[in-house]
């Protein structure tokens, strides 16, 4: 699927609401250590730093605030990703901030402050004083028009894609597939263990059964040529039993990194909840199938060009 690269005037599409077709807006100095700037906590595993570090480059890109990461998060991603371009705080250029926030709360003071001024007036920095976001915010529908800058941003180091080509060969081979034709590889990422108790107890959402998984591999049987899903997941014997069919193989276990990057490699995306499998889809190419649930509105978006969303009962 195609995403938009056009502009268009920020206050026709800084909505929290509904996905916007844009890519970026302002450009101020990243350089200039006078203007105040955003960082923001670096808590979690891969998906939530991933997730953090979209996110400030999110408010880069759309307000031309400067960001800087955290030296934890520069020290768990830098490894993996050398194409990182937002700086390290220090004390020199970034010397601490002065107020705390949370995304969503910092995200619509800097959509407030920039409908403050017209457009033929010059460009006024937006941020009074630099902020620490509390956080772990994780907005899919923002980052949806960033996506293919993102990818590229967010490169995996040479080797690790080599690594988990050779697993997904091996698990598409595995398969023994009576077909000289080009298969579509859709990689599937199944969130258990723990992630079932969070998701009861914070959002009294029950875990999403076989026939969210059925339902969605079903729409891509019927739309794309000689499918194969890759899985991986936290609970593989969850998934043996549940889910396997003569077109869908387990490929994950290597390590959170490697199955991060095969993730990447599919041509289409099934995934649950949480920042994980949101990331390896998003890094990838394609349509991300994600659970439709009424009262779970991570992905609160009415036009979007990559996700799609299957009713989970």
């Amino acid at each position: 699927m195609v995403i938009s690269s056009t502009t268009t005037p920020l206050t026709d599409i800084l909505n929290y609401s509904a996905c916007n077709p844009t890519t970026s807006f302002y450009y101020s100095n990243q350089e200039d250590c006078s203007l105040p700037y955003v960082t923001m906590n670096a808590g979690g595993r891969l998906g939530n730093k991933l997730c953090q570090y979209m996110s400030l480059v999110l408010l880069r890109k759309t307000f031309g605030v400067r960001a800087a990461m955290l030296e934890k998060m520069n020290s768990s991603l830098s490894p993996h990703f050398p194409q990182l371009s937002l700086p390290v705080e220090d004390g020199k250029c970034f010397p601490g901030y002065t107020t705390q926030d949370i995304y969503h709360n910092l995200y619509m003071k800097l959509v407030n402050s920039s409908r403050l001024w017209p457009y033929n007036q010059l460009y006024h920095y937006p941020l009074n004083a630099s902020v620490y976001v509390l956080n772990n915010p994780c907005p899919i529908h923002l980052l949806e028009p960033l996506r293919e800058h993102l990818r590229r941003e967010l490169a995996f180091r040479e080797d690790i894609i080599k690594k988990a080509k050779q697993n997904l060969d091996k698990a598409v081979k595995s398969l023994r597939l009576n077909t000289t034709e080009n298969i579509t590889v859709i990689t599937v990422h199944v969130r258990r263990t723990d992630h079932i108790d969070f998701m009861i107890n914070k959002f009294k959402i029950q875990p999403l059964t076989k026939i969210y998984f059925q339902r969605a591999f079903n729409i891509i049987r019927k739309t794309v040529a000689h499918p194969v899903f890759v899985v991986s997941s936290d609970d593989r014997g969850w998934c043996l039993s549940n889910i396997m069919d003569k077109d869908v193989v387990f490929a994950g276990g290597a390590d959170p990194v490697t199955d991060m990057a095969l993730m990447t490699l599919g041509d289409h995306h099934v995934i649950t909840y949480g920042t994980y499998g949101f990331v390896g889809a998003f890094l990838g190419r394609g349509t991300i199938f994600f659970p439709k649930n009424k009262d779970f509105l991570e992905f609160p978006c009415f036009n979007s060009t990559i996700v799609h969303l299957v009713d989970r009962f």
